[in-house]
């Protein structure tokens, strides 16, 4: 008999299985883009987590950015988790704090 999970997907990292805080909801009203707030929001966003020690637990900021949004995530360092999904509105991306550490020290 099979075991319920096979040798090989036992093994396999998901995303989803590594410590991350999801950003359920972030936008900037149309009467203010343009005028960076948003990736001023984002940049506070990360330095509050990443300075707060109660926040040490997790590795990654993730989103659900809808299609028109992918630019400003890639603008903000997000990186697409696939390049390809079944939904067809938006795309799952990830920020990975090591990054900070990596601005840091630079």
């Amino acid at each position: 008999m099979m075991p319920r999970h096979s040798c090989k997907r036992r093994h396999e990292k998901h995303f989803n299985s590594y410590p991350a805080i999801k950003i359920g909801r972030f936008a900037v009203s149309q009467d203010y883009r343009d005028q960076h707030i948003g990736s001023e929001l984002m940049t506070y966003i990360k330095r509050l987590l990443h300075e707060n020690k109660y926040y040490a637990a997790f590795r990654f900021i993730t989103v659900d950015a809808y299609l028109s949004a992918i630019p400003f995530y890639e603008k903000n360092d997000f990186r697409l988790l696939v390049s390809k999904e079944e939904n067809p509105y938006t795309r799952s991306m990830y920020f990975d704090m090591m990054e900070l550490e990596k601005q840091n020290k630079e």
